[in-house]
């Protein structure tokens, strides 16, 4: 969807393992980026952990992924790989920018509390931070021994970097699981992009979202739009509302990860409500380009 968004400048992309491995994601994505005739974007691999992993089981999903006929059809990808490690080559880019930039985090904090520990001029070269993540008013995902279920994964995996980035003064646009609640991968809309299939972008984006077929019969948890919800905002933040929001985020304990409104939290710009209707159709549109 970014690469269909004519108005924004994609200056690379930083990949955290997380809900992913780096064998299957990191080529994965050079090879999106081939299909969709953006090879001169360069990928870089992140290599920190988080304390609390991902069930192994979603984490293979990339290796399927990255062995999808459609990512297959054009030989080894092109698209560069940073020698870089993902957390130096976003301080490095975000640093080298002729202005300010705008990260767009569809996982967890951590290669951003890395690099602001480490380049504190990084903090105001930051214009914003749009990020897919946190539960305010709603139950969690999170469902692990010991853990009360109040968390999201993308803080839970590693909230003390969540914690450390709550901390700076960048802005914060949080697409929590309040706002992508609404916006299940549903059949009605994997069908939708079928017929559109003679568009590349279109023909990958529904061929991964197949995937999803049953994720709730195997998991207990629906599949929801969560990325790209966040991801829509770069281009129509009109199909969302918002509040601002004061925010407390735990980093320990039974709750680690929650993140929940406190009149002494941190101010962010919360998403609460989606024009569901209208995000559907934008996304095909998107995906059309």
């Amino acid at each position: 969807m970014v690469l269909g968004y004519d108005d924004v400048e994609l200056l690379g992309i930083s990949i955290t393992p997380a809900d992913t491995l780096a064998e299957g994601a990191v080529p994965a994505t050079r090879k999106l980026l081939d299909l969709a005739g953006r090879s001169d974007v360069t990928v870089a691999e992140g290599t920190l952990e988080g304390p609390n992993p991902f069930p192994f089981e979603w984490r293979l999903e990339c290796l399927r992924v990255n062995d999808l006929p459609i990512l297959n059809r054009r030989g080894e990808p092109m698209a560069p790989l940073s020698d870089r490690t993902g957390q130096e080559f976003l301080a490095e880019v975000a640093l080298a920018a002729a202005a300010s930039t705008t990260l767009l985090m569809t996982g967890p904090l951590t290669n951003l509390a890395w690099a602001l520990d480490r380049h504190p001029d990084l903090e105001e070269r930051i214009d914003e931070l749009i990020w897919m993540g946190g539960a305010l008013q709603v139950e969690g995902n999170v469902e692990q021994p010991g853990h009360d279920g109040s968390a999201e994964w993308n803080v839970y995996w590693d909230p003390p970097a969540a914690r450390r980035v709550f901390d700076s003064s960048i802005p914060i646009t949080m697409f929590p699981l309040d706002a992508t609640n609404k916006v299940p991968v549903t059949g009605e809309f994997r069908r939708a992009l079928a017929g559109q299939y003679e568009y590349e972008r279109s023909a990958a984006a529904g061929t991964i979202w197949a995937l999803t077929a049953g994720w709730d019969l195997a998991t207990g948890l629906p599949y929801f739009c969560w990325d790209t919800l966040a991801t829509s905002y770069l281009a129509a933040p009109e199909l969302c509302t918002f509040d601002e929001v004061r925010v407390e985020l735990i980093a320990d304990g039974p709750s680690q990860g929650r993140t929940k409104p406190s009149e002494g939290g941190r101010p962010v710009k919360a998403a609460v409500d989606v024009d569901v209707d209208g995000f559907y159709a934008h996304a095909l549109e998107a995906l059309r380009r």
